[in-house]
């Protein structure tokens, strides 16, 4: 694989399994040096050898993103060890099937803490580092060669539309679009980029999760109700984290140095916005 990121530093949070892993194992791929930042020791520990195994570094580092205190510590410990940040992906998320009219306080606050409010303070620890890289001789955008800082946050297809079984996971991916776009403005002047990419449906220990659910909610047979998924999404098949990882490889490029505040749909098709 084309080594483009070498030389580069990428926190990519959530990256013990399903789209996090598939994300950490490209970068690293293409030669970044990727921090795991992980809740699960083990998954942690397995996506580091992996990583590894492509000669590329990398470092497990454990942390809960809804502690704040912790995410701080995380980017002056990458720091001192790597000695910058260049990537940021926020990955990390819970989610949940329960019908909205049976959602306790505690359930919202658990999803909202981590997918909405610990994606913002990771994303907020980590700009200020990249604003502390950006060259004091940087004064004219038309003179910039090239972006100071790349950041994807991770949403989901269903905050483009809402979910009325999943109401609090789709309010925490809609704002993660909302963010997103705010981060960007307020990043644009420091010429850090801040996208993000919407999986569709991803075969992953999540939407295992989802299927165990429904099937016991709606009386389907396993598997089903993600096979009916497939049947609506024009393509006819579901994303991979391959498929996610490609995505955000492009938005952490060279390539993507113009674009910013954007979100890209990587769903087969199922959304078209």
């Amino acid at each position: 694989m084309e080594q483009r990121l070498a030389g580069k530093v990428a926190i990519v949070t959530g990256a013990g399994q399903g789209i996090g892993k598939g994300i950490a194992l490209r970068l690293g791929g293409q030669g970044a040096d990727v921090v795991v930042a992980e809740y699960n020791p083990e998954s942690a520990a397995t996506t580091v050898q992996e990583i590894e195994a492509l000669d590329c570094r990398a470092l497990a580092y454990l942390i809960d993103v809804a502690d704040v205190t912790a995410v701080r510590k995380m980017v002056g410990d990458v720091v001192a060890k790597f000695g910058h940040i260049d990537i940021l992906v926020n990955n990390a998320g819970v989610v949940q099937i329960k019908p909205m009219m049976e959602l306790t306080e505690e359930e919202w606050d658990r999803i909202i803490n981590i997918n909405q409010r610990g994606l913002f303070f990771c994303l907020q620890a980590v700009a200020e580092q990249m604003i502390r890289q950006v060259p004091a001789t940087v004064k004219d955008a038309c003179r910039t060669p090239h972006s100071f800082g790349k950041i994807v946050n991770i949403s989901s297809v269903a905050g483009r539309s809402g979910r009325s079984l999943a109401t609090h996971y789709a309010a925490s991916k809609a704002a993660v679009l909302s963010i997103t776009k705010s981060a960007a403005l307020a990043l644009a002047p420091y010429y850090i980029n801040v996208n993000a990419v919407c999986p569709g449906v991803v075969p992953t220990p999540m939407w295992e999760e989802i299927d165990q659910t429904r099937t016991q909610m709606e009386g389907l047979q396993p598997g089903e109700s993600i096979r009916q998924l497939i049947e609506s999404i024009p393509l006819k098949r579901a994303a991979t984290p391959e498929d996610i990882a490609a995505a955000v490889a492009f938005l952490v490029s060279p390539d993507s140095d113009c674009i910013t505040g954007q979100a890209l749909n990587v769903d087969g098709g199922l959304e078209m916005d």
